[in-house]
C-alpha cells in the first residue's frame, strides 16, 4: 500500500509498539545480534546492535547502542537522554542512537552538540518527521504499527494466504474490498490483485447465481473508476520482452467466446464479456530456468479500456476513447481479423 507522513501517527501507538517498531526497522536495516536491556531510569528497553561495514580490503564490525523516546506531546529534554549518554560512556559502543517520536528541546540539542566532540562514539538523532520518512520506505512496518483500518487488515492478511497457502480470494471478499477500502492508498501490484483474481474467478462466480442469484460484475467497477481517474500510462513496456515469446496456458472472456462467432450449436451461449483474462507461460521458448508465469487482462469500462500485465511487477496501461477498431492496437494481439471479429461479436448481443 501506499502511505503519506499522516498515516504515521506514533501517539496511537503504546511506548512498548514504538520500541518494538525501532527494533523492527533495525532488523531491515540488517544490523544483527540485536538484544534488548531491560529497566533503567526510565522503565524503558534499550536495544544493543552490531552492524558490518563490509569493504574490499577488511570488513568493519561495529557495536550501536539505540535508544527509543516515544513522545506524545513536546519535545525531549537533556534529562532523558544524559542517562544514556552515561551508560554509552561507559560501554563505549561506536554509535549511540536516539530514536525519538517528536524532536529535542533547543536545550538538548545545544547539550549534546557541546559534549559530542568529547566522545569517543557518535551520537546520532532520528526525530519525528525523519523516523517518518524512512519508515515510509517500508510500507510492511506502516501495515503492522499503524493500519487501524480494518478493511486495509483484511486485505492485507487475504494477499499473505495467497501467497503462503494459494487460497484464492472470494467474491464476498473482493466486494468489500472494491467497496470500502481506500483505492489511492494501493499500488499497481495490489490493484492487479483485485483485479486478476476477480477475472480469473469471473465464471465461478458468475456459476453463483444458480445457487445464491447473487453476483453482480458491477462490485469490481469502483476499481475500475478508479484506474479512469488515476492511470495516464499510455503503453505496455513491460510485456514488450515477451511479446514474441509466451504461450496461453488458459483464458476467460471475450476472446475465448469470439471462437463460437462461425459455430450455430454453441454461439447461443455467449454473454457478452467486456473483458479477456490469460494466465501466460513466458519464455517458453527458452530455457526451462528462463521459464515464469504470467498473467494478462485487458477490461473496457464506458468509453474507456485498461490492459494489465502482470510477471514481476504490475503494469496498466490506459486506452482512451476506446472504440472497436482500437482493439487491433492490444499489446498482445495476433489476430489478423479481430476487428472484425470483434465487431460481429457485438453484432451479435445488438439484436
Amino acid at each position: 500500500m501506499k502511505y503519506t507522513l499522516e498515516d504515521i501517527k506514533f501517539d496511537q501507538i503504546t511506548p512498548r509498539a514504538f520500541e518494538n517498531l525501532c527494533y523492527d526497522l533495525l532488523v531491515t536495516y540488517n544490523f544483527h545480534n540485536l538484544i534488548w536491556r531491560e529497566g533503567g531510569a526510565d522503565n524503558g528497553r534499550d536495544i544493543e546492535g552490531n552492524y558490518l561495514f563490509r569493504n574490499t580490503i577488511k570488513n568493519s564490525e561495529t557495536k550501536w547502542f539505540f535508544e527509543c523516546k516515544r513522545y506524545t506531546s513536546g519535545g525531549v529534554p537533556p534529562a532523558d537522554i544524559s542517562s544514556k549518554i552515561t551508560w554509552a560512556d561507559a560501554e563505549q559502543p561506536d554509535y549511540l542512537v536516539f530514536f525519538i517520536s517528536s524532536y529535542l528541546t533547543n536545550n538538548a540539542r545545544t547539550w549534546l552538540e557541546k559534549i559530542d566532540p568529547q566522545k569517543q562514539y557518535e551520537i546520532v538523532i532520528i526525530e519525528g518527521e525523519d523516523l517518518k520518512n524512512r519508515l515510509l520506505k517500508y510500507p510492511e512496518l506502516i501495515e503492522r504499527y499503524f493500519s487501524l483500518n480494518r478493511y486495509e487488515q483484511l486485505f492485507n492478511d487475504v494477499k499473505d494466504y495467497k501467497t503462503k497457502f494459494n487460497i484464492n480470494p472470494s467474491f464476498e471478499f473482493l466486494k468489500e474490498i472494491s467497496e470500502n477500502i481506500d483505492l489511492a492508498k494501493l499500488d499497481n501490484n495490489e490493484i492487479g490483485f483485485i483485479l486478476f483474481n476477480f477475472y480469473n474467478q469471473f465464471n465461478l462466480f458468475e456459476s453463483r447465481n444458480e445457487h445464491y442469484g447473487d453476483f453482480d460484475e458491477t462490485i469490481i467497477y469502483p476499481v475500475l473508476e478508479h484506474l479512469k481517474n488515476s492511470v495516464d500510462n499510455t503503453s505496455l513496456k513491460s510485456f514488450e520482452a515477451y511479446k514474441d515469446d509466451y504461450d496461453i496456458l488458459g483464458g476467460t472472456g471475450m476472446f475465448e467466446e469470439m471462437f463460437w462467432l462461425n459455430d450455430e450449436d454453441n454461439i447461443h451461449e455467449m454473454v457478452k464479456y467486456n473483458f479477456q483474462h490469460y494466465d501466460l507461460h513466458l519464455n517458453h521458448k527458452q530455457d526451462q530456468e528462463k521459464w515464469k508465469i504470467g498473467s494478462y487482462l485487458f477490461v473496457i469500462y464506458e468509453d474507456l479500456a485498461f490492459e494489465i500485465f502482470d510477471s514481476e511487477e504490475t503494469e496498466i496501461r490506459i486506452i482512451k476513447d476506446f472504440k472497436p477498431e482500437k482493439i487491433s492496437e492490444l499489446t498482445n494481439n495476433t489476430q489478423d481479423e479481430i476487428v472484425n471479429d470483434y465487431k460481429k461479436y457485438l453484432k451479435n448481443f445488438s439484436a
